[in-house]
Order: C-alpha cells, then structure tokens, then sequence
C-alpha cells in the first residue's frame, strides 16, 4: 500500500481513499466476484473446445505422456465449473460479507486458475503452439478480473513458480525467445492491470467525494448554521425516531437575550448564542442526548436517559457553565429552563410534551431570572393534554405551516401574509403578569381566526404570530384593522398596539416562499414600530423597503469580515480656511471599498451599522486607520493641521469611548490637538451619557464638534450645556443662501459661534456664491465639493491641499478677520431711524499683499464697491484704475506714519461719503496687513473697529 500511495503522489493522481477503506473493498470485492463469473466461464468454454477438438481422448501426452490434453481440459473445467457455482452463490449473498484472505473466494479462484495455467503445457499435441492455452488463460486471468497491485504480484509469483516446476519437470529445451515472451505476457499483462486498478480507484475517490458532499449537505440539512446546534428540520426527522421512547424534554431560554442584541449589536449577541450552544454540546454529549436550535434563543433537549437525577444535574452543570461571560466585563448569561419527562405515542403527543416543558418554561421565566422549572413525577395523559390544549398550543408551527403552503401550490398564486407583533408585550406581561399576558394572547388568537377563518395561523414567538390566507389584498388589510382594534380594547388599563408588517404576492411575480414571505412581512413589521412611517402601526413591505433590506443584509453579512480584510480606508476632504485659502485641516471620512460592489457609500451602510449597534468597531477601527496615517506622514499632518474624525452617537453606550481613543493615540504618539471629533448634533439629546463623555473628553485633551448644527432640536440647548470648540454648520442652509431670512438665521448662528467663543466649519459649499456668503458672515472655515471631494490618501499627498498648508501666524490673521463683526453697521442705521433721509454706513475687511483685496464685507458695502472690484480666483481685487484704490492704498500709508485710524472723503455711485480706514492684524513680516473699511453718509463720530 505504501507503494501504491507513493505512485499516486509522483503521478498526482488525485486519488485520496485508501485501498483498505470498508467501502472501496466492498466494491472491489463485488465487482471482481462478477468478473470472475465471466472468466470462469470464457474458460469453461475454453476447456469444452480443447475436448472437443482431441482426436484422441486417451490418446498418451505429448509432453508427459502420463498425462494427456483431455485430462487438463477436463481438470480446468471441472475446477472453474465449481467456482461457477460458489461464485453465483456468493453474489447472491445480501449483505456482501467479505472475511480474511482464507476466505476470499475470487482470490482464490484466480490463483487456483494461475496454477492451472502450468498445466496447459501438458496439452501440447504434435504441430500445435507450445504456448498457446497458456497464454489464454494467464491473460484471462490476469485482464478479465481486476487486481490491485499486491494480488497481481501474488498471482505473478504463483503463475511463474509453476511454469518452472513444470518446465524442468520434463526436461524440454526452450528457445531464449520463449522465456522472453513469458516476461513481456506478465509486463503487459501487468502495465493493463495497473491502468484498471487506477480507474477503479478513481471511481472510487469520485464515489467517496460524492458521498461525503451528500453527507455533508445532509448534515448541513440538519444544523443551524450558526450555533452547530440540530435545527428544526432535524427535530420533524427524529420525530419517528423519539415517539414511543420516555423522554425528559427541557426548553432553554436566554433572559435578556434581547436586550445584549440592542446594547451590543447582533455580531455580540450571535457570539452569546454561539457560546451558550458550545456549552450545551459538551453537557449534553452523549449519544441518548439531541440538542436543538429551536426558536430565535431557544434551545430544546431531548433525552431518552432514564436516569432523570443525572439528566436534572446536567441542566444544573450547563445553567452555570454561561453565568461568567469572559468576552464583556459585568455580563451575566442566565437561562431559564422548563423540562419534562413522559412517553408520547405519536408525533402529536411529542409536540404537546415540548408544549408542556414550554409551559414549565414561561413559569420559570415569570419567577424571575436564571429559574429552573418542570417535573419527572407529574402523569399527564398527553391525548388528553393535547384535546384540551388551549388556541395558543393548537396553532400551526412553522415547519407545519410551511407544509400546508406547500400542499396548497401558493408559489404561483395571489397570497398575503401578515407578520403581527404585540408592542412592548414584555411590559405588559410585567405588570399585569404571566397568566393576562397569556390570556390577552389568547385572545387576540381568537380575533385573527374570527376575522381569517381560512387563513392558516402561527404562533411563532410568544407575542409573534404569522398569518397567510389567499383572499384580496384589500379585503386583508380591512380584516387586520379590525383585528388591531379588537386588540387595542383588550385591556382597560392599557393601550395594546398590534403592530402589522403585511407582503403581498402577485401569481404573476416570480415565486417567494412561505419562510421568504414571512421574513419581508417580519421587516415591514419592525420597521412599523415608527409611528411616523407607518400608517396607524401598519406598513406593507414594497420595493423600496427591499431595497434597504438588501443593503441592512449585506452590511450585516459582510461588515466584520470586511474589517477583518481592511476594506475600510479613510478618504480625506481639505478644510480651507474662509479667507486665507490655505488649507487649515481634513475631515476623514471612511469608505467601504468592495472586492466585488466596488465603493459603497457610507449612507449605504454607516446607519445600519448604527441600527445594528457596531458602529463603534467601526469608528475604532477607523481611528486608528487615520492615527496610522498621521504617524506616517507628519510633514502632511504638521502641527497646526488637524485632522476630523466622526463618533456614531452609539458608540457611547457600549465602549467607554475616551478610554479606547486614549489608548489609540498614545499607540501611535499622535498629539492631541491633531485629532479632534465630530459628534452628531442628534447625539447631545441623550444630555446625560454624553455630557460625561464630551467632559472627559476635553479633560483629556481632545476638542469636540458639534456635526450638523442647526438640523435637530438640541443646537441652542448644547451651547448652553457643552462648551464645544467647534460646529459644523449643516449643509442644508446653504441650498438657499440668496433667501433673507436662512441669511439672517446664519449670522445669528455664526454671532452664536463667536460669542462662545467656538469656531465654525461651512459644510457642503458647492459654488462661488455660497463661499462668499460663508466669508461675508465670519464663518472660519469651508469644507466642500467647491475645493475638492473626498480623496484616498495617496491622491492627497499629490494635491495642492499637501503643499498649501497654514501656519499659525496665517491661522492667527484670517481667523482675527473672520472673527470682525459686521453688524455694528446694520445697528447703527437703527440709533438714526428718526432722520428723514435713509442713512447709509457700511463696513468691510480688506487685504493688502501687493494687491489690494476685499476679504468680507456687508451687502450696502459690496453695492457701494461693485463697480471697483472684479473676480479671480475665489477672490474680490480693487482695480487699480479705480479711484478708490489709490485713495485707500494713501490711506493706508498714513495710517502706519499717523497712528491705527485714517479718515477721508469719497464718492462712491455719486454719494458723497465718509471713510475710515483703521489696522486690524498683520503677518509679522508685513507681507499680509488687513484693515477694516468704514463708510457713511451722516456726520458723527465713528464706531471703533
């Protein structure tokens, strides 16, 4: 065999099952007694036409004359003629039994035939081959039969030790070409076997992986995918199996189960199941024990172990094995576990027994957590029990449910299914207990059938039920209205809300299962607990919300392994300063590159990942993406430059967030004024959590934004509760800047701003109209599309973004300039309202670095000026022919040889004027002075700048 293996491997045969496997020889065994029948039979056949054609029976041998041709016929065909006859007995043997080589009855026939082969010799008559029987027998036997290669060498050695014992036996002289040709028969013979012994043994290996897809399939069949528990379909399989056997049944729940899947995001609570369902299959292993996924967190055990002490000590050993969760600091796993032992005599006396650990179940549930409840003593006729089951306990299963949508053909019909939820059921069982919470279930059980009578009806969590009928759409939602309402009445001191997730089914669409069915109805169901998107906690599910299922799916399926293979990658927008134009910071945005979607949108998976509560992996990961980047290129992210990074308002309710972003810093030795975050201006609602969060955050060093100011309800009431050192305002005010009233609610949020001494970021500036506004109020700075989009890193480091970067005595200048307050003008017009003429004062911010700019300015300034300034480059130039220009250039001269102030006259758009032209800032260098202009048209003192 050793050989064997060795041949397979240098000719890399592919061949992976052993010669010795059970299987293999079962087929090689019963192939070769059919093959033996047919060389039995070719020399039976044979041995009849050699008697046949004796001239002379008795006439003496030729060779020996002791022994003549028709005794050696007659001694092969008698020989083969009873291995005919066992050989067909054999075959006929079910089950096939093959034993040691003693046994092995086609071996033995072929090595019976080699000795025979000899003897052939001896029936050489005169003029006749030498040769020529030999040579058809050995053939026969070696190339009609199969052989593996230990047998053909066995068969080999046997055949040639005669052949010599024969030959010497009568001294007869042989050509040396006669040995030669003996050799080359048993070579050939030998290279043919090899050949048939490697197709058998492909056919084999073929069989094997066959087989073991099937099995695996079959298992697959059989198993929940994620917890390896037995699934459903394998309980309705071993039902034949368990009827007519005592069992002690027990039904496992995980308390709070819930409440881990919203705290800490499905990926955690899958991670729950996976670990209590590991920790069932080690108690639970022995071969009398089958343990099941039988609901979304329940589990079910059945037992046919008698002895019902050791099974009750085995819940106890597997109750505490998931107390001490190790994966989450202060997470306790407990299970409440209803269990009962009877003998069920048919399928439906089986479901009635789990039905009763159920029962036992929800009993142990309502004394509290971690509760164990049931009885081995307690007799219950289960016919009995199962005629008086209540509606609840009559109603279809699942799988019962998906067979009668089979039987009734409805993948090619009109159908409508509903999936109905009680609304915080939990609650209400709390206050009223367990029993009314049964009872109103009960009830709201016999409003569906009373309005469904031919409907078929599921009950398939506690307070979940699932209903398919096929009567029009319009008649069905009708129905479930009324059911909703029926509910709603049920219980005087409180509201019940049956919500309704509803999918219809067109014959005409393409055709969708029950399961497929209910789970659309089960979306359009939870998606109904929003009162706002609902109709009166009702939605059907159409196209759109397929759409967004598609995509909450996708994320769900492929987010941790996407994170795992770094397919996540910041993309980086410049943050330009309004006025200088250099580019003062990025925000970091994360964006989901797909091997096969390609890039996906963060809107396309960033509120899902929310949803699901994992958006703090994400944020962390992502953190730590642009911590590495930083590091890697300091000459990019020098001092001064920083660098926005978004938190998901999630991300505070399940890590300690400072901690984690701490411990990523310090990793990377990034400076803490380099990294500062965007937090959602929806997330300051949760005022407690976060306000904890934001201190500590600042006490530790980090500055915080606030994200889309202005949109939700919290933006006032987080400047007076937050001391944020930045907002960004949202981008949705800029869609009208030309409107009067977004200007005036803008300035007020920018004056807002500065008075609280937070900067400002203009998000979403799309076009030269928006820049100037965002400029003409003070805000610090832009962020958009205007400047440039999202870009990978490496796009970046090539952009005029690297190479234009600020410095703080640029950051110090603009940001003085930005901080200016233009309304001094507009309330000084309103100290004069008494005068009969309208009075004119107007300021602006101007620039001199060789040419003379207008960096901001009010609207009567820019009317004023119009006529005297042009457009390049995003930037408001004096002409240089205009007159203006060289009077505010004299003025500016004296204002350095006189003093900070230098007043003249002007006329500008034929109004006489008074100007003012006063220093605000300047780079040390004094390659970069700005001043502030003042203009009016009333004889008073001016305002100080």
């Amino acid at each position: 065999m050793k050989l064997s293996k060795y041949l397979n491997k240098i000719l890399d045969l592919g061949i992976n099952i052993s010669a010795k496997d059970p299987r293999v020889r079962e087929d090689f065994y019963r192939s070769n007694l059919f093959f033996s029948l047919a060389a039995g039979l070719l020399l039976c056949i044979l041995s009849l036409i050699g008697l046949l054609g004796t001239d002379d029976p008795l006439e003496a041998g030729f060779i020996v004359p002791e022994i003549n041709a028709s005794f050696v016929y007659a001694l092969i065909f008698g020989v083969n003629l009873v291995f005919l006859i066992l050989i067909h007995k054999k075959r006929r043997q079910v089950p096939l039994k093959i034993s040691k080589y003693g046994d092995n009855l086609f071996s033995v026939f072929l090595e019976s035939n080699m000795l025979l082969a000899s003897l052939t010799f001896f029936t050489t008559e005169k003029g006749s081959s030498f040769f020529f029987e030999y040579i058809l027998v050995t053939s026969i036997i070696y190339l009609v039969p199969n052989s593996d290669l230990w047998l053909f060498l066995r068969l080999a050695c046997i055949n040639l030790i005669s052949v010599v014992i024969v030959l010497n036996s009568f001294h007869r002289e042989l050509a040396w070409q006669d040995f030669t040709d003996i050799i080359f028969l048993h070579i050939m013979c030998g290279i043919v076997n090899w050949f048939r012994w490697i197709a058998f043994m492909q056919s084999e290996n073929q069989k094997a992986l066959l087989e073991q897809k099937k099995d695996e399939f079959y298992g697959k069949s059989r198993t929940d995918e994620l917890t390896g528990l037995l699934n459903r379909n394998a309980l309705r399989e071993d039902f034949d199996r368990l009827v007519h056997h005592t069992l002690c049944v027990a039904l496992v729940d995980l308390d709070s189960f819930k409440q881990f899947n919203d705290t800490f995001g499905h990926a955690y609570g899958d991670d729950i199941l996976q670990f209590v369902s590991h920790n069932l299959r080690d108690t639970f292993h022995d071969q009398r024990d089958q343990c099941y996924r039988y609901g979304g967190d329940e589990l079910l055990i059945i037992s046919t172990d008698h002895n019902v002490e050791r099974f009750y000590k085995k819940l106890k050993q597997f109750q505490k094995q998931n107390y001490d969760y190790k994966k989450q600091e202060e997470v306790h796993i407990t299970l409440s576990i209803g269990y009962f032992r009877g003998i069920p005599n048919s399928e439906k006396e089986l479901r009635a027994l789990i039905k009763i650990a159920d029962r036992y179940l929800y009993q142990a549930k309502s004394s509290g957590k971690g509760q164990i409840y049931g009885s081995f003593t307690e007799t219950i006729d289960m016919q009995e029990f199962t005629e008086q089951m209540s509606i609840l306990e009559t109603l279809k299963s699942m799988d019962e449910a998906a067979e009668v949508f089979g039987q009734r053909k409805l993948l090619q019909k009109d159908w409508t299914l509903a999936y109905l939820d009680v609304n915080r059921f939990a609650e209400l069982n709390a206050e009223f207990g367990y029993r009314e919470g049964q009872n109103i279930l009960e009830q709201i059980s016999r409003s569906i059938l009373k309005h469904f009578p031919n409907a078929v009806l599921v009950n398939r969590e506690v307070d979940h039920f699932v209903l398919f009928c096929e009567c029009p759409m319009d008649h069905f939602i009708k129905n479930i209205r009324e059911v909703q309402i029926e509910s709603a009445d049920l219980e005087s001191q409180l509201a019940i809300v049956l919500r309704a997730g509803i999918y219809h089914h067109n014959a005409a669409d393409a055709p969708v299962d029950f399961l497929t069915g209910m789970y659309n109805a089960k979306y359009a169901s939870d998606l109904a607990r929003d009162v706002t998107k609902s109709d009166k906690y009702l939605l059907i599910y159409d196209e759109a919300m397929h759409e967004e299922r598609v995509k909450e799916s996708f994320v769900h399926h492929k987010f941790h392994q996407a994170l795992e293979a770094g397919q996540f990658v910041p993309y980086y927008q410049p943050i330009v300063g309004s006025l200088s134009g250099t580019t003062c910071g990025f925000e970091a945005l994360s964006r989901w590159i797909d091997p096969e979607k390609g890039l996906i949108s963060p809107n396309d998976y960033i509120p899902y990942l929310e949803k699901m509560n994992e958006a703090y992996a994400l944020d962390l990961y992502f953190l730590e993406r642009v911590c590495q980047d930083v590091y890697k290129h300091r000459e990019l992210f020098r001092d001064g430059i920083f660098v926005n990074v978004n938190l998901s308002q999630t991300d505070f309710e399940i890590v300690n967030i400072p901690e984690e972003i701490d411990r990523i810093i310090k990793k990377y030795q990034v400076p803490k004024d380099v990294i500062q975050f965007e937090i959602t201006e929806s997330a300051f609602a949760n005022t407690k959590l976060l306000h904890q969060v934001v201190t500590d955050l600042k006490n530790r060093g980090y500055k915080v934004w606030m994200d889309d100011f202005g949109v939700g309800e919290s933006s006032l009431s987080a400047f007076h509760n937050y001391q944020v050192q930045g907002v960004k305002l949202d981008q949705s005010f800029f869609a009208d800047v030309t409107n009067k009233r977004t200007q005036i609610i803008i300035r007020s949020i920018v004056d807002l701003s500065h008075d609280t001494g937070s900067m400002m970021i203009a998000e979403g500036i799309e076009n030269q109209d928006q820049l100037w506004f965002a400029r003409q109020w003070g805000i610090n700075y832009i962020q958009g599309f205007y400047y440039s989009r999202p870009v990978p890193l490496d796009e970046l480091l090539k952009s005029p973004f690297a190479e234009n970067l600020t410095n703080e005595h640029i950051d110090y200048v603009y940001q003085h300039a930005a901080d200016l307050s233009l309304h001094s003008a507009i309330n000084m017009q309103r100290l004069h309202l008494t005068v009969e003429k309208p009075l004119l004062y107007c300021k602006a911010v101007l620039e001199l670095s060789g040419e003379l700019y207008l960096l901001r300015a009010d609207d009567e300034m820019v009317d004023l000026l119009k006529e005297n300034i042009y457009t390049e480059n995003s930037k408001l130039i004096f002409r240089k022919d205009a007159p203006i220009t060289a009077v505010l250039k004299d003025a500016m001269r004296s204002l350095h040889s006189t003093g900070n102030i230098t007043e003249f006259p002007i006329t500008l758009a034929q109004i006489r004027l008074r100007g003012r032209v006063s220093y605000l800032t300047g780079l040390p260098d004094h390659s970069k002075i700005i001043y502030v202009l003042e203009l009016s048209d009333f004889q008073m003192h001016f305002i100080p700048a």
